[in-house]
């Protein structure tokens, strides 16, 4: 059978389903990403009922891209980064938030990426433990 390596994926797909399924877990993280900036930029002009729902998107990406975008041995590093990620963003939330006409906007696109990014993280790590509890 023919078998493909994707750029950014670790684990070599089969061409087929499985390179269909890795293109769209690719399309959510990046629709994550725009929906966050998004709702963080738009956050004053859009209800408070479609905020709700662009962020229960967001959320649901973010466990997508937990469970199938990141692999056993990229966990390690995922976890460090996005650790790193989550406390420089919510520690830069409180200076920025400061800043003159902006600032308002940056902490919710900040707290946007966030709710995008944790469940990610959490997914890994439970997974992540789970895989060390097996071995």
């Amino acid at each position: 059978m023919v078998e493909k390596i994707v750029k950014g994926v670790s684990d070599t797909v089969k061409v087929g389903t499985a390179l269909v399924t890795n293109k769209l877990i690719t399309y959510a993280f990046t629709a994550g990403v725009i929906i966050a900036l998004v709702i963080g930029l738009a956050s004053n002009y859009i209800s408070e009922a479609t905020a709700a729902v662009l962020t229960s998107l967001l959320i649901l990406a973010g466990i997508v891209v937990g469970f199938f975008n990141i692999s056993d041995h990229e966990a390690k590093d995922y976890v460090l980064f996005v650790t790193a990620i989550v406390i420089v963003t919510s520690l830069g939330g409180d200076i920025l938030g400061g800043v003159q006409k902006i600032g308002p906007y940056l902490v919710k696109v900040l707290a946007s990426l966030l709710a995008f990014i944790v469940p990610s993280l959490v997914v890994v790590g439970i997974k992540s433990i789970l895989h060390l509890a097996k071995d």
